[in-house]
């Protein structure tokens, strides 16, 4: 009977294994997706958002060592491997609970931190200005259809057009192609702020990494629960033969 029972947890064990190697990929393509994401708007997102991302990157790649390790001990009945493995996930555990809680932590806090952001480079816009942020606005306010940070007029005292009520042209939906004289003022520009829109895309980034989190979690738990029955079987086995 308990060699029935120990074999099955032995497979079951093996191929939670197998899973993590596949969890582990998944969390490196999770934390390099986010961070290439939050890559293209580097100036409008401060250090705390590429902490996250590059944690997830380097979870990812210790996962998928451990689970190799795992694989090894619960298939070759290690026990000095399982318990290895176990203590090992119960670390990860930590670390994975902290992230996930900084994650959601974050998550709650980006529209302000967003907008604490962009309203701090308003002032760099224009061409004879900061290059580099002038694009990104113009990248940012067509990608998401918005205008300024809480609404167009926002741009008024920045680029000192309080009496033509002119705003960047990135702030308004145009024609390619179009021959002819084009104004682009507070009236037909996107009546969405880029802290509402720009806010919730990086929000929805950031509560990724802490989903994936949770479910890591849950996995791990499964895990070292099975590891260390695993190793106490494996254990009294040996000591009974």
């Amino acid at each position: 009977m308990w060699s029935k029972i120990f074999t099955t947890v032995k497979y079951t064990l093996v191929t939670v294994n197998f899973l993590f190697l596949i969890t582990g990929i998944v969390i490196l393509s999770v934390g390099s997706s986010v961070q290439s994401a939050y890559n293209g708007y580097h100036e409008f997102l401060s250090e705390r958002f590429f902490s996250l991302p590059a944690f997830c990157i380097a979870t990812g790649v210790i996962i998928f060592i451990i689970a190799s390790f795992g694989f090894y001990g619960a298939y070759m009945e290690n026990y000095y491997m399982n318990m290895a493995f176990a203590g090992s996930m119960i670390l990860m555990f930590i670390f994975q609970l902290s992230a996930c809680i900084a994650g959601y932590a974050l998550k709650g806090n980006t529209v302000a931190l967003v907008q604490q952001s962009l309203l701090g480079t308003m002032d760099l816009y224009g061409a004879n200005k900061n290059l580099g942020v002038t694009k990104l606005w113009d990248e940012m306010q067509e990608d998401f259809s918005c205008c300024g940070v809480a609404n167009a007029s926002d741009w008024l005292l920045p680029l000192g057009t309080t009496e033509t009520l002119g705003v960047p042209v990135s702030c308004c939906d145009h024609v390619y192609g179009t021959i002819q004289t084009f104004v682009c003022n507070v009236t037909v520009a996107y009546n969405v702020g880029c802290t509402d829109a720009f806010g919730s895309w990086v929000q929805s980034h950031a509560a990724a990494i802490g989903i994936t989190g949770i479910f890591m979690v849950l996995l791990q738990a499964l895990a070292v629960a099975g590891a260390v029955w695993l190793a106490k079987i494996s254990r009294q086995e040996h000591a009974f033969n």
